[in-house]
């Protein structure tokens, strides 16, 4: 059994519940790590007969001193309360818990980045033993002195806040520092406020249907229900007074808090000593900025990032000019990304899949990445969540798993060339024998056109027709061996040939009867532009926003419906900077607000000095993965996927010197 008593004096802290904070992942989301046979492992803490889902192992290499207990560094801020700070340097990474900075040692062994607890701060004893793939972990519990409230001198405009709901701010008194957490919130429905706000419509994963236009009806505003757990006891007549509706739940130890919160708010949570305090204010602007080197190469950073407000003609923005009411000249937009440094040789990027074996099928990110086993992740292209087909550019290793579509944005990269983007298109035809030639739509694509689609091994051993009447033409070995008919969508699935491809020909029957079986055919393939014919790997996804530093949006050119370009929503994307760094980011709501709108998003993109920058698939498909983890929400809020873009790390080190 492993003991710890390390006391230090605790001064003014403030620990932020971040979105980050919140997402509590199901232990079979996470990945096993790769140790060696001196170490013990597991993805579960029982902490004080609780089990919450953290990886954690025990070094027993160094056999001059007491095992080493170390705890995913992410784990440790989302379940546990300790605030990671900034830090340049990867294997030391300074922490916060009701206490000076300390130091602890980092080691990342794949997927995790572990923290290394022999001077981790607590001011009561840990005993700490494993057992089995679990970590049992025995805390004192604190004892909740008193609970307090003040009101929270925050502006907001009467439209903005619920009518049902007060600002506060909640101060809990503790006889000693405690370990607390925050479960993932439910929604209930509350009360309407007297003037409901109209919401957009949501960003679809297919932005070019055309039934997106019409915006959603009006709907009652929510509060969340959210709670903070404290390991900690308290006696319920200390809400006695309560007029702010918190429900308070004292068992076994463990105190749990219960509030509700405006949608788009988070509690942000201050410790402070003397006496120990914890402050929990309910703000919009929730988030807490990093800056911190996760490892040689890989930097992850959050922060507001501020772009000019675009001058609108609302009845609103008139009166405030009439009546001159004070209004920021700036919108504040909540961005995470991650800072990849592509000139270090280890690192490299990769296409992740849901389905390794077939172009159908969506997962979680947190899935996909931790099956190809990548450090880092953000979700990639479009696709239809129906049929669950890509609708987008994806080449690995030069297969065409999925060509692009609709002269939409790609970016690609390979071994010592440098990442471009820019809109593509693949220009495939087949000659027959006969001297005649015809254009071929797309390839191994979910996207529907009528004409002639091909479909090869890459999009899995067999076909099954996406549309109604279909015709079914099998080439093997460059000739037509067989014609097939599908009367409709789902009907029998039709063997691809390994040596061949199928042709199918959609609302078009007259073109069958330009290809008999037995007739032999040239296939030709090119890309515009043509410098990305020489890439190995290519996602697509789209519009392209910034070229050159210069923005260079055209949603229209790329065939988005309207709906899309006007939208303002949750949005991912890449960039890269003048020093060959590579962005990839996700934007979330503004405070009391949406998210940004493409126009939006390339300004943001700007002032984090991009060069070159693309959009990807966004809205619930909109995820950051890092180190085991989502950075930018809680789990289950992020939908499945097609697939993403993994950031991968080879050998054993990385050029410490080169970051």
């Amino acid at each position: 059994m492993l003991n710890f008593n390390l006391t230090q004096p605790p001064k003014n802290l403030i620990l932020l519940l971040s979105l980050i904070g919140l997402s509590t992942v199901p232990i079979n989301t996470l990945a096993t790590p790769r140790i060696n046979n001196s170490s013990q492992y597991g993805n579960s803490i029982e902490l004080n007969n609780h089990l919450i889902n953290i990886p954690w192992r025990i070094d027993s290499t160094n056999r001059t001193s007491k095992d080493s207990v170390q705890i995913s560094d992410i784990g440790l801020m989302q379940n546990l309360g300790v605030n990671l700070l900034n830090t340049n340097n990867s294997s030391q990474q300074p922490i916060q818990w009701f206490s000076d900075s300390v130091i602890l040692s980092a080691q990342y062994i794949r997927p995790y980045r572990y923290l290394d607890l022999s001077n981790f701060p607590a001011s009561s004893q840990w005993e700490i033993q494993p057992n089995g793939t679990t970590l049992k972990i025995t805390v004192p519990p604190s004892i909740i002195q008193s609970i307090s409230f003040e009101p929270l001198p925050l502006e907001i405009e009467p439209s903005l806040k619920p009518s049902n709901f007060i600002l506060k701010k909640i101060i809990i008194e503790l006889d000693k520092p405690t370990i607390w957490q925050q479960p993932i919130p439910d929604v209930q429905k509350r009360l309407p406020s007297p003037t409901p706000q109209p919401s957009s419509p949501p960003l679809t994963d297919d932005p070019t249907v055309q039934n997106q236009t019409k915006l959603a009806q009006p709907s009652p505003p929510t509060l969340q229900d959210w709670s903070l757990i404290l390991e900690a006891k308290a006696n319920p007549q200390l809400l006695s007074n309560n007029i702010y509706n918190i429900k308070l739940q004292s068992q076994n130890s463990q105190t749990r808090l219960q509030f509700s919160v405006p949608p788009g708010w988070r509690p942000v949570v201050t410790s402070l000593d003397s006496p120990y305090r914890l402050i929990v204010e309910i703000k919009p602007d929730f988030l807490q900025s990093k800056n911190i080197l996760w490892q040689p190469g890989i930097r992850w950073r959050q922060e507001y990032i501020e772009i000019p407000k675009t001058e609108t003609t609302s009845l609103g923005s008139l009166l405030n000019r009439i009546f001159k009411t004070p209004e920021s000249s700036v919108e504040r937009f909540p961005v995470y990304w991650l800072e990849v440094d592509l000139k270090q040789p280890q690192i490299s990027l990769i296409p992740i899949l849901s389905n390794v074996n077939s172009r159908q099928g969506t997962s979680p990110l947190l899935d996909i990445a931790q099956k190809a086993d990548v450090l880092a992740a953000i979700n990639g292209g479009f696709f239809n969540r129906n049929n669950q087909y890509p609708l987008g550019a994806i080449r690995f290793n030069n297969n065409w798993l999925s060509s692009p579509i609709l002269n939409r944005g790609a970016m690609a990269w390979g071994q010592d060339k440098p990442i471009i983007m820019n809109r593509l298109i693949l220009r495939e035809t087949i000659t027959t024998d006969s001297g005649q030639t015809l254009p071929l739509q797309y390839l191994n694509s979910g996207y529907v056109e009528a004409g002639i689609s091909r479909y090869t091994s890459d999009w899995g051993n067999s076909y099954t027709p996406i549309n109604n009447q279909e015709k079914i033409i099998v080439v093997e070995n460059n000739q037509i061996t067989r014609h097939i008919d599908a009367p409709k969508s789902g009907s029998p699935a039709i063997p691809i040939p390994v040596q061949g491809y199928l042709l199918v020909i959609r609302s078009r029957p007259d073109l069958l009867n330009l290809l008999p079986i037995g007739t032999r055919l040239q296939l030709q393939s090119q890309t515009e532009p043509s410098d990305f014919q020489n890439y190995p790997n290519i996602l697509g996804a789209g519009p392209l926003l910034i070229q050159n530093r210069q923005i260079v949006l055209d949603a229209a050119l790329e065939r988005f419906n309207p709906a899309f370009q006007q939208q303002k929503a949750i949005r991912s994307a890449i960039a890269i900077t003048p020093n060959n760094t590579l962005l990839i980011l996700a934007v979330h709501n503004r405070p009391n607000g949406s998210g940004p709108s493409l126009a939006e998003l390339a300004q943001i993109l700007q002032k984090l000095e991009a060069i070159t920058a693309l959009n990807l698939d966004g809205g619930s498909s909109t995820s950051l993965y890092l180190g085991g983890y989502y950075l930018d929400r809680p789990f289950p809020t992020a939908a499945p996927v097609h697939n993403g873009l993994g950031i991968v790390i080879t050998g054993e080190s990385l050029n410490v010197n080169n970051q």
